[in-house]
Formats: C-alpha cells, sequence, structure tokens
C-alpha cells in the first residue's frame, strides 16, 4: 500500500535547483508522451481521425462483447477474458489520470491506451485462441500496472514519469503484438502462450518488471523527502522502513511455506501464516503444571544420553505408559526442562519442536480432514523450518525450486533430510510427539534411518499396546521406552497434595486432626488410583464436595473402582440429582460437542444454551432481569429514550442462571470439562462411550446401566403387599412410599442423559432459525456468525425422514421467517459491524456474508434445501399465514426458479435498503448490489446456466466467480441494471417530487462509492445530486454531498451547508423524534462538521469554524476519520487553543466512543501517531499546558478497550499513548512512559493476538529495554533496586529458542546483555542471547544472499560495541562503509555509462529548461530500469544530525546506549561537557563509547573477495583476513572462549 502522501514536506518556496529538475521531469514526461500518442496514431494506419478521442472503458467493453457476438465458435474463455480486459482497462484509467496531470490532457492518456487494444482485438478477431492468450497477456501487464494504483495522488513527477513509461510500454506491447498477427498469418489457431513466448514481448515485460522494481525505489526516495525537514525523524523512518521491508521479505518466506505444508484456510492468520495452536495448547498444558514435578527426568540415563550424545545410539525415546498415567504433562514438562538449559543438547542451539494432539484437535465437519501424519508434519515441519532465519531461508528456497510434493513423507524429506542447513554444527534439533498413531511409524522410519549423525532426536509418548504392536516390529526403529509409573511416583504424591492443598477442609494442616487426614488420603490414592489421573481426579473432585468423614471414607473406599465403574456411577448419579431442566441443559451441550461444527469456548456454549428461551410464549411474557456485572450489556447514548435504545444497542446479557457457567459445569456437570484450549468438551473421551442414545429403547435401563433404574408394576405390587402387612398405616404414608413407586414407574418417561443423533442437527436448525430471526440474538456476533455460516451444512444433515415431527413443524414458519421477514433477510444478508475499520470489518463480517451469499444467493445449495425441507409436510404443518403460504405454494411448482421463489422478497428488501433507507456507508451499498446482482444473474436462464451450483468456488478469492460476483468496482452497466430492476419491483411510477429526489440521491451516492473511477461517473453522480436539490431543495444529504465534492468552491459549499444546517436544527428542534433517528442525527452531525471544515478553509473566521466543529460533536454521531483532518488542520495554522477545546469536547461525548473503539484506535490513534508520525497531541498540551485534556481522552479509551477485552486494539491505543507522552517537552513525563509501556507488554504477553502487530510489539519492548537499562545505573541507587531492573530486562525477553529474527529483540538482548557486562556478574540468559546474535549473524554471512550482509553486519556492530569489543566493532564499521562505498562507486560507474541523452537529466550541471534530444521510448525505460540504486546516508550523528553515506570523518558509538547512538567527535565533546542540548536524546556524559574509523578506500585495494578489511591493521602486508577467518573470531562467544569478558 502507498504510504498516506508521497509529496515533498519542504516548503512553499522550495528552492530553485528543486524547481528546475520539477520543471525537467514535467517536459520529459511531455514528451514521452507526445511519442505515445504518435505510435498510436501509427497503430490506426497513420490516420488520427481512426483514433477515437471519446473512448472509454464501456466502449471498449461493448466492442469486445461484439467481436464475441460475430465469432461462429463461442469461446469458453470469453467470460475470464472479459474480466481481465475489465480490470486492464480499470487500471489504465486510474494511472492514465495520473498521466493526465503530469502531461497534456489533449492526449487523453487513458482513451489512447484503450484504443491501442481495441486495435489488437480488431488484428486478431476470428482467431481461435484469441480471447485465452490475450488474457494471459493482460494479466501480465496488469500485475505491473496494479502496484501503481495505489499511489494515485500521491506521485511525484518522478513517480509519474514512471506510470507514463509503463503506459508507453503497454502500447508498444500491443504494437508489437499487432506486428505478431502478421508473422503468424498462416496460423489458423494458436498454441498456448503465443504472446507469452515471444521474445519481444518478454523484452517488453521484462523492462515492464524492471521498471516496478525502479519504483519501489523512488517511493522511498519520495519517503525519504517527506521527512527531510525533520532530520531528527528520518533516521528512525528509515530503520522503520528497512526493517518493514526485511519484515515483508520473512512474512514472504514464512507464506510460502505455510502454503507448501498445506494448512488450511482456517488455520491461517490475517498475514497467511498458522495460527499456532500448538503453543497454546503447551502454554495451556504448562499451566496446569504442578511445581517440582517431571525433574527425575534430568537424572534418567537414557534420557541424559538422548540429550547430550553428539550422536545416540538410539536417537528414538518413548515415554511409556497407560491412558491417564500423565504421559502429556510429563511430555511437556521435558520440553519445558530441555529450554531451560543452560546448553541443551552437544550444540549451542537446540531447536524444540512439539506436537500436542490437544492443540490439533478437529471436528469432523471442519475444512480440515489431515490423517494424523499430515497434522504432525506441518506442525513440526513449520516449527522446524521457521525456527531460525538461516532455516527458513532454505526451506524457502527448496519450496521455490520444488516442483510440488508427493505426501508428507516427501515434504520430510526435501525440506528437512536433504536440507544443508540440517548439517549446521551448531544446531540439534528435538522433536516432541504426544502419542504415536499408526500413520507415523514410516515417518519414524524415515527420519531414523538417515545415514549421518544428525538426525533429529525423537522424544514420543505412548501406551505399553502401541509400543508392543507398532514400534517393536517397525524395521530400522532403535528406541528406548522410559516406563513413566517406574518414575513418577513422587510427581503423583505432589499431585495429591498441590490439589488437598486447594480444599477448603483440608489445606490448613496446622488444624488438629488434618495432618492425618491428608496423610490417610495421600496413601490411599497412591495405592488405589495407582497412577491413573482419570482415577484420582474423579476421587479428588469428590473429596472437594464432602466434609463428613463418613462421606470420605465412601469417597476413599471407593476409589479403586474401574473407570466404567466410575463413569456409570456418576452419569447415574447426575441422572437421580439433576432437575429435569439441567438434564435437559447436559443433553443439549452434548449436542453441541458432538454436532457443532467447531468448538465452543464457555461463553459460546452459554450463549448457545440460552437460545431456547428467546422463542418461547414463557420468555415472552418474562420481566427483564437485572443485568449482571459478569456479562457484558449494551449501553445507551445520553438523552436517548430506552425504548430508542433497544434498537441500536448490543444484546441483553443472555445469562440463564445466577451461577457462573464455568463453575457450573465444574460443580454439577463434572462429565465434561474445560479443555487446555479453553473449550467445553468431554472429561474424558471414554464418558461419552457410556452414554446411551436415546433410540437404544429400553435396552438402557438394564441392571449395568447408567439410567435410571425401571421396575415392572408387578414388582411393585409385591413389595406394595409386603408393607401393607408389615406397615401401619401412618407409617406407611409418613414413609411416601407411594411416591416412591409412582416415580419408579414413571421413569421411563423422565429426562435422562443420552445421545441423540437422529435429531441433533435439526435441533442446531432450530437453534439457528432462531438466532437470525430475532432481533436481538442476531446482535451478538458470535451467534449470528455461527449460525450464517453453519445453517446450511446442518440443514442438509438432517434426515427428514427419521427426524422428530414435532422439530420440523417447529422449523417450519422460522424458515419461512427466515426469507421473508426483514429481522432474518437482514441477518443474512446485510451488515451490521459498521463500527469497525473496514480492513477489520473485511476479516469479520465481510467474510460471513460473502461466504452466505455463495450459499444461498450464487450458488443453487442453498435454495436447493429449502426446496427438500418444504417439500415435507411436516415442515410445512404450521405455516398457516402469509407470506408463508405463498413462498411453500412457490416452490412446490413445477419449473419454478428457485431463486426467484425463495430469494423474491430478499432481493426486494435489499432495493429497498439501496433506494429508500439512509445507509450511505459503501458497505451498505456493496451488500445490497452484491445481492441483487448475483440474484438477477440467476433469474436469467442464460447466465444462471454458467454459473456453477456448488457454493465453493465463490468462496475462493482467485477464482473467476468470486472476481466476478465478488468484485467492489462496479461497472455502470451493472448499477444501471440493479437499478432498473429496484424501480420495477418497488413501483416507482407515481413518485411525488421529494421521493423522486431521494431515489436521485440514493443513485448519485450508491455511483460515487461502487465506481466513482469510470469514466464519466463524475458527472453522473454529481448531476444526479444535482437533479435531487433541483427536484426538491430540502433534500439535505444531496446539499450535503454536493457541498463535500472537491470541485465545490467553499463559498458555494458554505451556503449549502448553511442553509442545510439551519433547516435541520429548526426541525430537530420542533420534532423530538426526528432527532432521535440515528440517520438523521448523523446527517446533522456531517452538516455540521463540514460547515466547520469549510468555513476553516474560507480562512475568514476560525473561531467560528472551530466552535462549529465542536458543536458536531454533541449529537448522536461519531467518525473519527474526520476528526483527524480537523485536527491537521488546527495544527497546520498551530491553532493550538482550538486544538484543546475539541478534544475537551471529544471528552465529554466519550460515553458515546463504546461502539467505535476499533475505528478510535486505529483511524484516529495509529493514523496520528503512527502512520503521519504526528505528535500534534503532545505539541498542543506543550502549548497550552493542558496535558490533563490529552491524558483524559487516552485514559477514557483505554477504560473502553480493557471493558471490551479488545486486547490488540489495546496496544495499540497504549501504544499512542506513551509515545504522545515520550513527545513531551517535560521530561517528567517519563515515568507516565515506562507505566504506561509495561501496562500495554503484560496486557498483550496474556493475550497474544493474531492480529497485533509484531513491530509495534517489538520497538516498545526495545524501547522500555533501553529505560530500564538507563535507570538501572542511576547514581546513589540501592543494589536491590538495580537487581530489579535487570531483572524488568530480562523479563521483556521470550524464549531464545521461540526467536525467529534476533533483529526484533537485538536492542532488548543488548541491553540485558550491557546490564550484565557492566556489573560483571554473568548471567546465563545474557550469554545465550549474545551466542543467539552472534550465531544469527555469522550465518547471514554465510548463506549466499549477499543482500542480508549489511543487515548482519548492523547487528553484529551493536552487539560488540555493547561489550566494548573495539577491534570487531571498528571491524563491522569498516564493512559497513565498504559496502555502502560498493553501492556508491557502482552508481557513479552507471552514471558515466549513461548516454548524455540519459545521463545530463542527472548531472548537477543539467539545464533544467533545456530538453536533451530523447533516445527510443524502449531504449530509454530499459536505461532507466536498470539504473541501480543510489546508496543514501546509512548513519546519522545523534547530536547535529549530519548524516553520511559513507563516513568521511570519524565517529564515536555508544556501548551504553547499545551501539543505537553515533556522535561525531564535536558533538561528542560536547556532551563530554554538558552542552549538547537535544529533545529525545538518551546519551549522557558519562557513557562509554568505542570511536569507528572514517572509511579508507586503501583498505580495499587489491583484497580479494570473501576478505575482511583490518582497519587496525599494523602490518602493512596483512590489510584483511578472510571471512571464515573473522568469522572463527566471532566464534569464539559460542564456545565460551570470550564470554566472560562479555558478560
Amino acid at each position: 500500500m502507498a504510504p498516506p502522501t508521497l509529496q515533498s514536506s519542504g516548503s512553499a518556496a522550495g528552492s530553485t535547483a528543486e524547481k528546475a529538475a520539477e520543471l525537467s521531469e514535467q517536459m520529459e514526461i511531455e514528451a514521452i508522451w507526445t511519442e505515445v500518442n504518435n505510435k498510436v496514431v501509427e497503430l490506426a494506419g497513420g490516420d488520427p481521425k481512426k483514433v477515437q478521442t471519446t473512448l472509454d472503458i464501456n466502449a471498449v467493453l461493448r466492442y469486445v462483447d461484439n467481436v464475441q457476438a460475430s465469432d461462429k465458435k463461442k469461446s469458453e474463455k470469453f467470460s475470464t477474458f472479459r474480466n481481465i480486459v475489465n480490470r486492464t482497462l480499470q487500471c489504465i484509467n486510474t494511472v492514465g489520470g495520473i498521466v493526465a496531470e503530469g502531461a497534456s490532457t489533449v492526449f487523453a492518456p487513458a482513451g489512447m491506451c484503450y484504443n491501442a487494444l481495441t486495435f489488437v482485438i480488431q488484428a486478431w478477431q476470428g482467431y481461435e485462441g484469441i480471447f485465452e492468450n490475450l488474457a494471459e497477456l493482460l494479466e501480465k501487464c496488469t500485475e505491473f500496472l496494479e502496484r501503481l494504483e495505489s499511489y494515485d495522488g500521491r506521485m511525484d513527477k518522478r513517480l509519474t514519469r514512471v506510470a507514463v513509461q509503463n503506459l508507453r510500454l503497454f502500447v508498444e506491447i500491443c504494437d508489437r503484438t499487432i506486428k505478431l498477427r502478421r508473422k503468424h498469418t498462416r496460423f489458423i489457431a494458436f498454441t498456448k502462450q503465443l504472446f507469452l513466448n515471444d521474445n519481444g514481448i518478454q523484452d517488453l515485460l521484462g523492462i515492464m518488471d524492471r521498471l516496478n522494481n525502479k519504483e519501489s525505489m523512488l517511493v522511498n526516495a519520495q519517503t525519504y523527502k517527506l521527512v527531510s525537514d525533520s532530520a531528527g525523524d528520518i533516521k528512525l523512518i528509515l530503520d522503520g522502513q528497512k526493517e518493514q521491508k526485511k519484515g515483508e521479505e520473512a512474512k514472504k518466506w514464512r507464506r510460502t511455506i505455510a502454503k507448501a505444508l498445506s494448512f488450511p484456510s482456517t488455520m491461517l492468520d490475517n498475514d497467511g501464516e498458522p495460527i499456532p495452536n500448538w503453543q497454546k495448547a503447551f502454554d495451556a498444558r504448562n499451566n496446569t503444571l504442578v511445581d517440582g514435578t517431571g525433574k527425575w527426568i534430568l537424572k534418567d540415563k537414557m534420557f541424559l544420553e538422548w540429550t547430550t550424545s553428539t550422536s545416540p545410539t538410539k536417537p528414538v525415546v518413548v515415554l511409556g505408559g497407560k491412558n491417564g498415567s500423565g504421559k502429556t504433562s510429563m511430555l511437556a514438562n521435558t520440553v519445558r526442562y530441555l529450554r531451560k538449559m543452560d546448553r541443551a543438547g552437544p550444540t549451542s542451539r537446540a531447536v524444540t519442536a512439539y506436537f500436542f494432539m490437544e492443540g490439533e484437535k478437529r471436528k469432523p465437519e471442519e475444512e480440515d480432514a489431515s490423517s494424523v501424519v499430515e497434522l504432525v508434519s506441518r506442525t513440526l515441519l513449520w516449527q522446524i523450518a521457521t525456527s531460525y532465519e538461516a532455516m527458513t531461508k532454505s526451506v524457502f528456497q527448496i519450496v521455490e525450486r520444488s516442483p510440488g510434493f508427493d505426501n508428507s513423507l516427501d515434504l520430510w524429506q526435501q525440506l528437512f533430510i536433504n536440507n544443508k542447513e540440517r548439517m549446521n554444527s551448531d544446531t540439534t534439533f528435538f522433536l516432541f510427539i504426544d502419542g504415536i498413531d499408526k500413520t507415523l511409524v514410516p515417518l519414524i522410519q524415515r527420519l531414523t534411518s538417515i545415514p549421518d549423525n544428525k538426525k533429529a532426536r525423537l522424544f514420543m509418548t505412548a501406551r505399553p499396546q502401541v509400543i508392543s504392536e507398532w514400534l517393536e516390529p517397525a524395521d530400522g526403529i532403535e528406541f528406548d521406552v522410559i516406563p513413566i509409573s517406574e518414575y513418577n511416583g513422587d510427581d503423583v504424591d505432589m499431585y495429591i497434595n498441590y490439589r488437598m492443598d486447594n480444599m477448603p477442609i483440608l489445606k490448613d494442616a496446622s488444624r488438629p486432626g488434618i495432618s492425618e487426614w491428608r496423610d490417610k488420603i495421600l496413601k490411599t490414592l497412591r495405592v488405589k488410583c495407582d497412577g491413573d489421573y482419570f482415577k484420582l481426579n474423579t476421587s479428588l473432585k469428590a473429596l472437594a464436595k464432602v466434609d463428613l468423614v463418613d462421606d470420605i471414607n465412601e469417597v476413599l473406599a471407593d476409589a479403586d473402582k474401574t473407570r466404567t465403574d466410575q463413569i456409570d456411577a456418576e452419569i447415574r448419579q447426575l441422572n437421580n440429582n439433576r432437575t429435569i431442566k439441567e438434564i435437559q441443559e447436559i443433553n443439549e451441550i452434548i449436542m453441541w460437542i458432538e454436532n457443532g461444527r467447531r468448538w465452543f469456548s464457555v461463553e459460546m456454549m452459554e450463549d448457545l444454551l440460552s437460545v431456547k428461551y428467546k422463542n418461547t410464549p414463557i420468555a415472552k411474557a418474562r420481566t427483564p432481569s437485572p443485568a449482571l456485572t459478569r456479562r457484558k450489556t449494551g449501553s445507551s447514548t445520553p438523552g436517548t429514550p430506552p425504548h430508542e435504545v433497544e434498537e441500536e444497542t448490543a444484546p441483553a446479557a443472555l445469562t440463564i442462571s445466577l451461577l457462573p457457567f464455568s463453575q457450573k459445569l465444574a460443580e454439577k456437570y463434572p462429565i465434561f470439562s474445560i479443555t487446555d484450549s479453553s473449550f467445553v468438551d468431554w472429561r474424558s473421551p471414554e464418558i461419552k462411550d457410556r452414554i446411551p442414545s436415546r433410540d437404544a429403547g429400553d435396552a438402557m435401563f438394564n441392571s449395568t446401566a447408567s439410567g435410571p433404574q425401571i421396575l415392572q408394576e408387578s414388582e411393585i405390587s409385591i413389595v406394595r403387599h409386603f408393607l401393607n402387612n408389615v406397615c401401619p398405616p401412618e407409617l406407611y404414608t409418613r414413609f411416601e412410599f407411594e411416591q416412591f413407586f409412582n416415580a419408579k414407574l414413571g421413569a421411563g418417561q423422565k429426562e435422562y442423559i443420552c445421545l441423540d443423533p437422529e435429531n441433533d442437527d435439526i435441533r442446531i436448525v432450530l437453534t439457528c432459525l432462531i438466532i437470525l430471526t430475532e432481533a436481538d440474538l442476531r446482535k451478538n456476533e458470535s451467534l449470528r456468525e455461527y449460525a450464517g455460516y453453519w445453517l446450511l451444512d446442518h440443514m442438509e444433515k438432517v434426515d427428514l425422514s427419521a427426524a422428530d415431527r414435532d422439530l420440523k413443524a417447529r422449523v417450519g414458519p422460522l424458515l419461512v421467517k427466515l426469507f421473508t421477514d426483514e429481522s432474518g433477510i437482514d441477518s443474512m444478508f446485510w451488515p451490521f459491524d459498521l463500527n469497525v475499520s473496514l480492513k477489520t470489518w473485511d476479516q469479520g463480517e465481510y467474510a460471513l456474508l460473502r461466504e452466505v451469499r455463495g450459499e444461498w444467493v450464487y450458488s443453487m445449495a442453498g435454495v436447493e434445501q429449502v426446496s427438500r425441507w418444504l417439500h415435507d409436510s411436516s415442515v410445512t404443518k404450521h405455516i398457516d399465514t402469509e407470506p408463508g403460504i405463498s413462498l411453500v405454494s412457490a416452490v412446490k411448482t413445477s419449473s419454478v426458479n428457485l431463486h426467484e421463489a425463495v430469494l423474491s422478497t430478499a432481493a426486494k428488501t435489499m432495493a429497498e435498503h439501496l433506494f429508500r433507507r439512509m445507509d450511505f456507508t459503501p458497505r451498505h451499498f456493496w451488500c445490497g448490489c452484491f445481492f441483487i446482482r448475483g440474484y438477477l444473474h440467476r433469474l436469467n436462464p442464460e447466465k444462471s446456466a454458467q454459473m456453477p451450483s456448488e457454493p465453493s468456488v465463490y468462496y475462493l478469492d482467485d477464482s473467476p466467480e468470486f472476481r466476478k460476483f465478488e468484485n467492489r468496482a462496479f461497472r455502470p452497466e451493472e448499477l444501471r441494471e440493479i437499478e432498473a430492476w429496484a424501480e420495477s419491483v418497488l413501483d416507482k411510477t407515481n413518485y411525488t417530487p421529494v421521493e423522486e429526489s431521494s431515489w436521485e440521491i440514493h443513485g448519485a451516492l450508491i455511483t460515487f462509492q461502487l465506481c466513482r473511477a469510470a469514466e464519466g461517473s463524475i458527472d453522473i453522480y454529481q448531476g444526479r445530486a444535482r437533479k435531487a436539490i433541483e427536484l426538491n431543495p430540502k433534500n439535505w444529504h444531496a446539499c450535503h454531498f454536493i457541498a463535500k465534492q472537491p470541485n465545490t468552491s467553499n463559498k458555494e459549499a458554505v451556503q449549502l451547508l448553511s442553509r442545510a444546517k439551519q433547516a435541520v436544527d429548526e426541525l430537530s428542534h420542533s420534532d423530538e423524534a426526528w432527532i432521535r433517528d440515528s440517520s438523521n442525527s448523523a446527517l446533522l452531525a456531517r452538516i455540521t462538521l463540514d460547515l466547520g471544515d469549510r468555513l476553516w478553509e474560507l480562512g475568514e473566521d476560525y473561531p467560528l469554524a472551530a466552535s462549529i466543529h465542536r458543536e458536531s460533536l454533541l449529537y448522536n454521531y461519531v467518525h473519527f476519520v474526520n476528526y483527524t483532518d480537523v485536527l491537521t488542520r488546527y495544527q497546520k495554522h498551530e491553532a493550538w487553543t482550538e486544538f484543546i477545546l475539541f478534544i475537551e469536547m471529544l471528552n465529554i461525548t466519550s460515553s458515546m466512543w463504546e461502539a467505535f473503539f476499533d475505528e478510535l484506535v486505529n483511524e484516529f490513534i495509529v493514523d496520528l501517531v503512527s502512520v503521519r508520525r504526528s505528535d500534534m497531541l503532545a505539541q498542543a498540551a506543550d502549548a497550552t499546558n493542558r496535558w490533563d485534556v490529552i491524558e483524559t481522552f487516552f485514559t477514557q479509551a483505554i477504560v473502553i478497550g480493557t471493558r471490551q477485552e479488545a486486547h490488540a486494539l489495546l496496544f495499540l491505543l497504549q501504544d499512542g499513548f506513551a509515545k504522545t507522552l515520550a513527545s513531551s517537552a517535560d521530561k517528567t513525563q517519563q515515568d507516565k512512559v515506562v507505566a504506561v509501556q509495561e501496562t500495554a507488554l503484560a496486557n498483550i504477553k496474556l493475550h497474544p493476538s493474531d492480529i497485533s502487530s509484531r513491530h509495534t510489539v517489538d520497538a516498545m519492548t526495545n524501547s522500555l529495554a533501553e529505560t530500564y537499562l538507563d535507570k538501572a545505573f542511576q547514581p546513589n541507587l540501592p543494589i536491590d533496586k538495580v537487581d530489579s531492573y535487570g531483572s524488568l530486562i530480562a523479563n521483556l525477553l521470550p524464549d531464545t529458542s521461540a526467536v525467529l529474527d534476533v533483529g526484533a529483540y537485538s536492542i532488548a538482548a543488548c541491553c540485558l546483555v550491557r546490564y550484565h557486562h557492566k556489573r560483571k556478574n554473568g548471567s546465563p540468559l545474557a550469554t545465550e542471547w549474545l551466542r543467539r546474535i552472534v550465531r544469527a549473524g555469522i550465518e547471514l554471512l554465510s548463506d549466499e544472499d549477499e543482500e542480508n550482509d549489511d543487515f548482519a553486519y548492523e547487528v553484529l556492530a551493536r552487539l560488540l560495541a555493547t561489550i566494548e569489543d573495539a577491534a570487531n566493532t571498528r571491524v563491522t564499521w569498516t564493512l559497513r562503509n565498504m559496502v555502502q562505498y560498493e553501492a556508491q562507486v557502482k552508481w557513479q560507474n552507471w552514471i558515466t555509462a549513461q548516454p548524455d541523452a540519459i545521463r545530463s537529466p542527472l548531472a548537477k550541471h543539467h539545464d533544467a529548461f533545456q530538453i536533451a534530444p530523447q533516445p527510443s521510448g524502449a531504449e530509454e525505460a530499459d536505461a532507466a530500469a536498470d539504473r541501480p540504486a543510489k546508496p543514501t546516508w546509512f548513519v546519522a550523528c545523534a547530536g547535529c544530525d549530519r548524516q553520511w553515506a559513507v563516513m568521511d570523518a570519524p565517529l564515536l558509538t555508544c556501548a551504553d546506549c547499545v551501539g543505537t547512538t553515533q556522535l561525531c567527535r564535536e558533538c561528542h565533546g560536547l556532551l563530554a561537557g554538558g552542552e549538547l542540548k537535544k529533545k529525545g536524546l538518551r546519551c549522557k556524559k558519562d557513557h562509554v563509547f568505542v570511536e569507528v574509523p572514517k572509511w579508507d578506500p586503501s583498505l580495499v585495494e587489491g583484497m580479494p573477495r570473501a576478505c575482511v578489511p583490518l582497519p587496525d591493521g599494523t602490518d602493512p602486508a596483512k590489510r584483511w583476513i578472510t571471512l571464515d577467518e573473522w568469522k572463527g573470531e566471532l566464534r569464539k562467544y559460542l564456545e565460551g572462549g570470550a564470554k566472560e569478558a562479555a558478560v
């Protein structure tokens, strides 16, 4: 994406040289485009009259359609070709618009290219394969042109020149294609890729490719120019760009690897990388481990030999034990201990990769149906591939070279076994697998059969039966078995004691008798449970619920029962003790666990269980329950009546019990548990096996079953007769024997815990329909998402012939309501999530809506299911009112168009929304027009026949169907078709002028939002808006729209907006109900805000404009995007008082922010602080001494983010707060900065998010580490405080084994190293980080990629300066200078080699007012594209901001600033004298510096390749050493030779 602006921030006057250079570029652009114009005339046969000057996109597409219509043999590829032509034309239109700003518009840039394309189609018309081959060629061109679109409105002259050259190349490609037609005059049919195989066309595409590489460099150059007036920020920005570029490259590697490993899309995050479920499973399991358990393995001889030997005799260790013996926890403990070892394994680096089946648990219906070996392979290979940068790059290169992979074993063979990086002498690979599947045996054989001594070491868990049946018979697997039951006795005791420590009756061992009871319980459970954690947990849970001695003894007596007996007893107890409603709830939980299409969190499960209460007469008559603090509830806008709030607020709490649901599961429904991944599941899979099915009949009631015990009436008669004979009547009555007998006779009708496979899916269908048709339920985002995604899938799974009739009858009316009632239609097809940024919406609600459209509108799947259901008489039994009767009748009609029958009401509703409702956001227009466009295609038999019936093709972003039906760039003719249909279905014939005016503004806005880039669109939407005003001068939406147009003058806009505001104000005062409508209050707010903007731009009364800005905040409308522009206006005029007053008013209206928190963060704070890199908030606070206002703003926003648990957004907000505080001129804000950063990092560590900006987290971590380091060495600081800062730095850093990119943490790591270096106390963690950085640097210098060498030098220079290794610090800086020097020489040589026509604009003495003779287009474009990058500065003095591309003076780099600060000698002298004063400078006069030499070219004269210059060399004969020798010097840090001196 292009930067927000790429325009220079220089002064208005600018330098004469800059003006001259700009004029030179302008004249070159004009000259190039004149040549393009001549070329198009040449293509027209030399006749300018044949060039159509008014040709637009629609005309070209009509021409293409006519060509297809005239073909005798219709092409199957035509639809794809037309779409690609349209996309190409759209790109050309945008790029042409850019060129039009830099060249004479007489030449109509886009139109000239349109002409060239029509000449190509005309030349090849009638030849078979024309569409397929031209589509390939145009798609290739569009790849390059698309990149230029993102810079629309943000180009300087040089980038505009690149755009011109791209369009010229497009015309030359057209020319070459026409000439190719003459060359192949005898061809009747094409061969595949005829155009792309032509050398001439390939040459031109190559030039276009190189031009686009040049474009990337020019964007960086423009960004540099943008900030050149703020020298203090330049280094930060360019370093960020460099880091971002490196980060993007690493992301590309990882995305490619993830794709090769075949991770399903549901497992990928927004960057296309796998969501680390394995990490979540490990962390969750790790959190349950009892401290001290598992240490026995560190003394086990087999384990020690496996870990420490350079070549273990048996590379596989199996932890054996029966189910429930604690193997999984022990595996997690082993991973944890291995990672904590000072030196795990025989090498300096240990790569640990692990797989927990719990973390990879899948629903059978989920997208991922991978086998166990596929799950294990991709999980372990991903962790290996991303374990360190050299491995990532190596795997990426293998993937790039490989044509594909046959299976999982082939993946291992190519990506790991054959990978040269596996042989890295510094690395040992440890693989942990929890549980062995039979499909894993061939993989284990493959991994253990590697002949060298660098094979991976495997640690696995397995049951004895698995070991004997699968592993022992397998050939070639050498393994040791560690039987867990022989070693973990102490672990079991620790676990029992830990659980007793948390029981109220047993935790206080000082109470009399408690110690003895604890001993008794420990000994009893140790013996009776025999290490079976299932039995242990069952007994311990039972003990936690009792307190009487007899009950405790009873629990202990039952502790040795078999698992099956315990489960049966537990289920029988639940059947006997739980109420009917509770048993129904248990059965519903079972239904969702077994048949839900995904796993559910505790909160989601509780919400699902609540749904059934929303569709019953009892629920509708129920009085509102008081809100519970543990659940979220909606909030109203101040002053809004309660009856109005209900429609707009979030759904009310769905609580059905006052007992927290997680506690309810633990205490009342113990057959369930909350898993390590926080999902509700069976406590053990064995429990499900003991649950009977409802359709099993009376078989469940045998003597051993877990259900209620039923007695026959004859048996009861015998007992009754006996009791009547021996008991007096009073005693018989008192014991209530008759009630007992009746209960036993009625047990068959009692609810009992069971499975119901015949009806589970239909019950879920019923739940989904209730969610989608109940207005308050559909506001629950999670419920609506599940119902929308999975309704069709559950409907398809229902066997209507076996399903319960009553359930089918309940489904019928709801199914009809879904497609005939506005609430159901909107739930399925209309956007609700309007208060988030577009990026968040695209990743969230849009993904749901597009899938729903794919299933119900574009494909046949949905409507066919509706037809199947409505043909069942039980389903239609209670459908006895309109419009349900008509819908059923239409569906049952033979030869009916099912889309028309099912979706006609929904389509009409979408039309009403588009042309009658006051919803004007792009997402509203997209959703409405997407639906109607697809619907109209399905109504057209010819078009419908070309549409696939299956929904899956409409989900794929790169499929033709997706691009066709979900393309947001609508063509004008598509909108005309939609509007024409809407006119007919909404019966627009008798509209009044007011209604007609409303229709016109809707049409104008739809055109503006959906196809504003199309030629002629401006005239259409502005013309319709003005027509709307003519029809109804009080159409304030139209007045507002016209006033917003850039070609409307400030005076006209002020007149329009003032008139509109006055009228709307009067209306709002006279009609309170009118202003309570959210669309009306939003209109008033927008009119008021824009009036303030126009008044400000008019410049006649700034205070009035600012007051109107503030007034706009008082209405029920929030739009933070606009507020950014307002504050920017204030900043430019340094109107700080108005700035603070605006923020203060925002604070007053903070009650309205709740729903717009995403926009507040992304579109306001992030945009201001991070994207624009502005410190305007701090400037305003400093200028007015009103920091209280700014802090109040952030504090209120943080409260909202915390309440919403929006952790990723909250972090970005806190980052903006910290940066704003740090920009203050008052250094006393430093402690607040630290407090904010500490809170932010602690929160994000507890709640890691896939959408968090990793770069932002890393930058904050590094900043805080530098602050801690600085504070640790303040004068007279107590030693305990010094120690605490060291701990704080260490806590900021992740586990070194989990770090891929050391560059991200190098500053924080160097802070830790520096801390211990200064204290000279040694630290294993600091040593490990030192090794990690050195190893990464050596690896980068050892690969074949020279481009990353400078990054290696930079990271090493920082570390070596930190540990005061002066000699090697000076070497690394010399190497950095050498890279810059070589780039500078390359640049200068290129300049010298160019012809005058190309070199002259680059020469310093070039006359900007004279254009040199122009070479041919291809020649100049080729030369420009081959231009090497001109080296920019790479180091600057932190004192005076002087910059060096190559150092011509020595610098001093600061060891106490961990190599991040460099000073020239003059500034260092000022610092030492206490005279260097600069905002933001951390460096102090007592800091230690290492002097680095200026660049001396003589050092490299005659130096061979792969050598390192020695700036301190005293022997003239030895001015350099080999790179390998120098890397050998650095390896001392890996082996410990220099580490003592370092830390």
